[in-house]
């Protein structure tokens, strides 16, 4: 226990509670931790600065340093002259005040040159001293952000609350709406959020107890609300819980504590018409700050107009659901006495429209003594309004006065009403403080019923007209109908069909008709908060962190909006908004192209600027902007079919209809540059030209033609005009281009005399020439059809540049150069190694020789047989050709067609049925042998191949069961390993010594997950590709690829053992067997091919193990990866990825009739 003997002037306990700080009566600062230990002890009478006293460092006198915006008028203004003050009428009580958080403390004192202050830190050490101020008074307050420490000055003038820096400079100062001779502040006091700053008074004339609640916003001190109390007020404090937010505490002396939340909110009309002028008022004292968003950004504190008010102003609504003579700008302002007057703004007609003042509506109401709150004018005859904690009023406004139709009390005693907000013109939503709310229906009497249940109280809500609820809590959660749709938001603003909110750096859009989508985002300054969103427009105003407005236009306001005005018609509008926006201008067709298309001759006459139309025709584009650009704003979009209309024909169908309407059109000479806009957009250069140029022969205009080719030469290059002018042969046109386009007369005048000198056909041909119209150029020449060297001209130009389709074509009708044409043709076709069209020219050509030596390089037997007879070959000669075609055919594995040509063209029985033995077709080979044949050929082969099929069948068996084994053997050493404690690091050893992943997998490990697992190498030669492949597929022992290797041999070997084509030849080879008496032999190949087809069949399951059905693509295989936990069966997946995806399925064996009962 510590003793003051003289006794305490002052005590105060830091914010965490473990400082306590006494002032004693001799003006000693005394610190004692929670203990009440000591911790130090200093003496305010000391004159010392502090341990962080200011230090000089040769800067020179005051006078002579820079004074801001001030200028230079600052080194001669003289600091406003206190009023002087008896020291001995001073107050002298202390006052001690600390920083939120407890590292500093002030206290405040009467010094010997009148009241200052002292900055001490938690351990007691005095840190700063105030500057010598005269005028200050006993209240002292730290603002919790610890920015400013706020005292009452009396100054020659005017009565101030002084904000000092902590450093003790006078930094701003609060100018009071009162003299001292009329009010004394007793106390200030600042919300735990230093958002709010109280004045507490007392009025010396009518002895009541005052408490004015002070805002900042751009530098500028608003009073927000003004309290009157008839008893003393003895205390006054902020509630320090979060969750209770900005809730005050007061008690007075006749022992009355009343509890009150404070909540910021913006006042702004709300309707949804174009007559709403999107204006927003703000309480400022006895003033009302009023502002047109939708003519006027005006920064705070100025304003588009100010109301003044006899009293200070408490309350401000606006009209929610207006009748006529009334409209949603309509507002009431309730005075500190209750007394409510309605107004009606009035606009300037203009472009601008701004307020030009307001007109006061009926008369002022009295609605005498009353805590109200939560003022709602829902219609134009009625005003709900809370009163106390759970009531709610009911007024009608009848005859200038004001009827209580019902007071209502909402939920139980203890409930205190949070929020109300309109839901129609007949009900109103009323929240409480625990979150549940209340539907308040005064449509054929009044009813009340329990609404929606949010899981927290929310300071704002906001009733769609579709009945959907949404609310927030305080920089916290966004509810939907109770249902949280986003976090960490810190304003909304509900307009017709989105919802907006911010986050700390972002501005969002919910669809509301779309379950509360958020379909658009876009980055803001961070801190803003909505303010205004002017409906019809785009427009949105926030509220920077510091006070100043922002005006934005977002895009998906700005398509909505667009959307009217184009389901209206109203195309200059529209196009007005997208040029000035930037968007892209086939939103005008692509919004409604039918309707667009019905109306193109509407969208002529509303956009009269000529440029425009050059504009929107130049931006047309072959794609759906709506999807593809825009698809926010046209989600769940259904566009009807259009009869002769597509996307991918845009530009061609849009360019012809205004083609034709401009045509129609009376004045269409207006229309020359879009018209010429449209054909450059088509790309046909020469209309475009020959549009001028007609402009320019007829004379109509003075100077039209030229301005119309100076427009083109800025869509066009040039060189390019120039070029498609000389293209259209009319050397009086190609003169005005290339007089116009600035080009040296040196670079065209020659050529255009020479080409003079030539005939029209010739001159043509040198033109398209010169332009490389090579295919133009060969059918103006064509037109000479004896003229030998302008052939050959024309033919070196066909060789030159293949132009033989081109060229065939254009000499037709000569049947001398058509022949030349083809024989050319055919050999360029034969060095390309094209034989079997060569074979087609030559024939063209007549040269029967070359054709059938071109058809048969091809292999084309037939051809060649066809070719022979019309050129006339004799039996000999055929005979002859038949007899080299064969080992061409033979090679070419076409033996049943070899077997074919020896029999039918060269009589040769034992040829053909040689070659069919060649390829053991044995039945077909019987068909065409007599019993000689048979017996000298056919049987000692059949014998022969017996014995080697069944060499062949005992070999296959050994291989697959190599193989089989092999990979079951593979498996069971890698289930060991992976068994094995530390086989990750094996495993790894093996990755990392390897480069066979496939392109699209990734190996994980429990190491590491290999990122790059040597997979980066994605872009792969051919030649290293097959040798990728060579080591992937190798079967050499110790591969780490092994398995793979083994499963991809035995599909191949499981396929062609069991494929049809096998299956067919066994039975084929039997039968011929049974039917030459090789009985045994037989026997025996349909046993072993019988009991090998078995063993494969019935292997299938253990090769092909349920592990490698794994997804087949890069993408599959990483998305299996990331969802499973499982390191092994992520690297089983990956394994097996490898695998080609066919090969992952065991092979599907057809089962058909092979086997001969007389052989069983």
């Amino acid at each position: 226990v510590t003793f003051c003997g003289g006794g305490l002037e002052a005590m105060g306990w830091s914010p965490e509670q473990e400082v306590v700080v006494f002032v004693d009566c001799t003006l000693n600062v005394v610190t004692m931790n929670s203990a009440y230990d000591p911790i130090n002890e200093v003496s305010l009478q000391e004159d010392t600065f502090g341990d962080r006293e200011f230090m000089s460092v040769g800067w020179g006198k005051k006078e002579t340093q820079f004074h801001g915006s001030e200028g230079k008028g600052a080194r001669t203004k003289k600091n406003e002259e206190p009023v002087e003050v008896d020291l001995g009428s001073l107050d002298r009580r202390v006052k001690i005040s600390w920083r939120e958080d407890g590292e500093l403390f002030v206290v405040g004192f009467l010094g010997p040159y009148g009241r200052a202050f002292k900055v001490f830190s938690k351990e007691g050490a005095l840190q700063f001293t105030s500057e010598k101020c005269c005028g200050l008074e006993v209240a002292l307050g730290w603002r919790p952000s610890g920015l400013w420490i706020a005292t009452p000055q009396v100054l020659k003038d005017k009565y101030v609350v002084a904000l000092f820096e902590k450093n003790g400079l006078k930094h701003r100062e609060i100018e009071l709406p009162f003299n001292r001779a009329e009010e004394v502040v007793e106390g200030l006091h600042w919300s735990n959020d230093s958002e709010v700053l109280i004045v507490r008074t007392f009025k010396t004339s009518t002895v009541k107890n005052c408490l004015y609640f002070y805002t900042i916003g751009n530098y500028h001190w608003y009073v927000k609300q003004y309290l009157e109390f008839d008893q003393r007020i003895l205390g006054v404090q902020w509630d320090a819980k979060y969750s209770e937010g900005r809730t005050l505490h007061v008690l007075l002396e006749n022992g009355q504590y009343e509890v009150s939340r404070w909540d910021f909110a913006v006042d702004h009309s709300t309707g949804q018409a174009r007559s709403d002028e999107s204006l927003v008022a703000v309480i400022d004292g006895s003033q009302v700050l009023l502002t047109n968003f939708r003519g006027v950004v005006v920064p705070p504190p100025m304003c588009g107009f100010t109301l003044k008010s006899d009293r200070q102003v408490n309350g401000v609504g606006f009209l929610r659901n207006p009748e006529a003579p009334w409209d949603s700008n309509c507002f009431f302002v309730v005075d500190s006495t209750n007394k409510i007057t309605f107004y009606q703004p009035e606009f300037t007609e203009g472009t601008v429209r701004r307020l030009a003042g307001v007109k006061t509506l009926p008369k002022d109401l009295e609605l005498g003594p009353g805590t109200f709150s939560h003022w709602l004018w829902l219609r134009n005859d009625l005003l709900i309004v809370a009163d106390g904690s759970n009531f709610v009023k009911i007024f009608k406004i009848a005859e200038g006065k004001l009827e209580l139709q019902l007071s209502l009390e909402i939920g139980s005693p203890g409930d205190r009403i949070g929020c109300i907000d309109s839901v129609s013109g007949n009900a109103a939503l009323i929240e409480l403080l625990t979150g549940q709310t209340f539907k308040l229906t005064l449509e054929r009497g009044i009813g009340l019923e329990e609404s929606t249940k949010l899981p927290e109280f929310c300071e704002q809500l906001r009733v769609h007209p579709t009945g959907k609820v949404y609310s927030l809590r305080n920089r916290q959660n966004l509810y939907a109908n109770g249902v949280k749709i986003a976090s960490d938001v810190t304003s909304i603003f509900l307009t017709e069909r989105y919802l907006l909110f911010t986050t700390i750096a972002e501005l969002k859009f919910v669809d509301v008709a779309n379950g509360d989508a958020i379909v658009g985002d876009r980055r803001v300054e961070r801190g803003s908060k909505l303010v205004a969103v002017v409906p019809k427009a785009a427009r949105t105003v926030f509220q920077l962190p510091r006070g100043n407005l922002e005006a934005i236009t977002p895009r998906v306001l700005t398509l909505c909006l667009v959307a009217e005005h184009l389901d209206g018609l109203e195309y200059h509008k529209a196009f007005d908004i997208l040029r000035k926006e930037r968007i892209n201008l086939n939103l005008m067709v692509d919004h409604n192209p039918g309707l667009f298309l019905e109306n193109l001759d509407r969208f002529l006459k509303e956009i009269t600027n000529v440029n425009w139309l050059n504009l929107f025709v130049s931006d047309l584009q072959n794609q759906d902007v709506c999807r593809e650009m825009y698809g926010s704003n046209y989600a769940g979009r259904e566009v009807p079919a259009i009869d002769g209309y597509s996307v991918e024909t845009k530009i061609e169908q849009l360019c012809d209809r205004f083609l034709s309407a401009m045509n129609k059109a009376e004045s269409n000479e207006r229309y020359i540059l879009p018209k010429i806009t449209c054909y450059v957009k088509k790309g046909l250069l020469e209309q475009a030209l020959q549009v001028i140029w007609d402009l320019k022969k007829s004379q109509r205009q003075e100077g039209a033609a030229e301005e119309a080719l100076k427009y083109l030469l800025y869509l066009v290059e040039v060189n390019d005009l120039y070029n498609v002018a000389l293209g259209m042969y009319d050397f009086g046109l190609v003169l005005f281009v290339a007089t116009k386009s600035q080009k040296d007369p040196k670079e065209y005048l020659p050529f255009l005399n020479e080409l003079k000198r030539f005939d029209e056909d010739y001159r043509k041909f040198r033109i398209d020439c010169h332009l490389k119209r090579f295919e133009k150029a060969i059918e103006n020449i064509s037109r000479y059809a004896d003229d030998e060297p302008k052939f050959q001209e024309a033919l070196q130009l066909t060789i030159k540049h293949g132009l033989y389709p081109k060229a065939i074509v254009a000499y037709r009708s000569n049947a001398a150069y058509y022949q030349r044409i083809c024989a050319s043709y055919g050999d360029h076709l034969r060095q390309n190694a094209k034989q079997t069209d060569a074979s087609l020219m030559y024939e063209k050509a007549g040269d029967f020789a070359q054709a059938i030596a071109s058809a048969r390089n091809a292999v084309d037997w037939g051809r060649c047989l066809r070719l022979a007879r019309l050129a006339g070959y004799v039996e000999d000669e055929l005979r002859r050709l038949v007899q080299a075609l064969l080992p061409a055919v033979q090679e070419a594995g076409e033996y049943r067609a070899a077997a074919r040509l020896a029999k039918q063209y060269l009589k040769n029985d034992r040829q053909a049925v040689e070659i069919l033995l060649k390829d053991h077709l044995f039945e077909e080979a019987l068909l065409e042998a007599d019993r000689d044949l048979v017996d000298n050929v056919i049987r000692p082969n059949l014998d022969e191949y017996l014995q080697t099929l069944s060499q062949k069948l005992q070999a296959e068996k050994e291989e697959f069961l190599k193989h089989k084994d092999r990979l079951l053997a593979v498996r069971v050493e890698k289930e060991r390993r992976k068994a094995e404690p530390h086989h990750d690091e094996e495993d790894g050893r093996d990755v990392e010594d390897c480069d066979l992943y496939s392109d699209v997998s990734t190996v994980a490990s429990s190491r590491h997950t290999s990122s790059s697992g040597r997979s980066g190498k994605s872009h792969r030669s051919s030649k290293n590709r097959r040798k990728h492949e060579r080591k992937l597929l190798s079967l050499k022992q110790g591969n780490p690829f092994e398995d793979i290797a083994l499963v991809d041999a035995l599909h191949a070997l499981v396929l062609r053992i069991c494929g049809p084509d096998r299956l067919h030849h066994i039975r084929s080879v039997c039968k011929v067997a049974i039917e030459l008496d090789r009985l045994g032999e037989a026997k025996a190949v349909q046993r072993d091919y019988g009991a090998l087809f078995g063993l494969v069949r019935y292997s299938l399951d253990a090769i092909w193990i349920p592990e490698m059905v794994v997804p087949g693509s890069g993408q599959d295989v990483e998305a299996t990866a990331q969802m499973t936990g499982d390191l092994t069966q992520v690297q089983n997946v990956q394994h097996y990825a490898m695998i080609k995806p066919h090969q992952r399925y065991k092979p599907d064996i057809q089962s058909i009739s092979w086997q001969f009962e007389v052989l069983k």
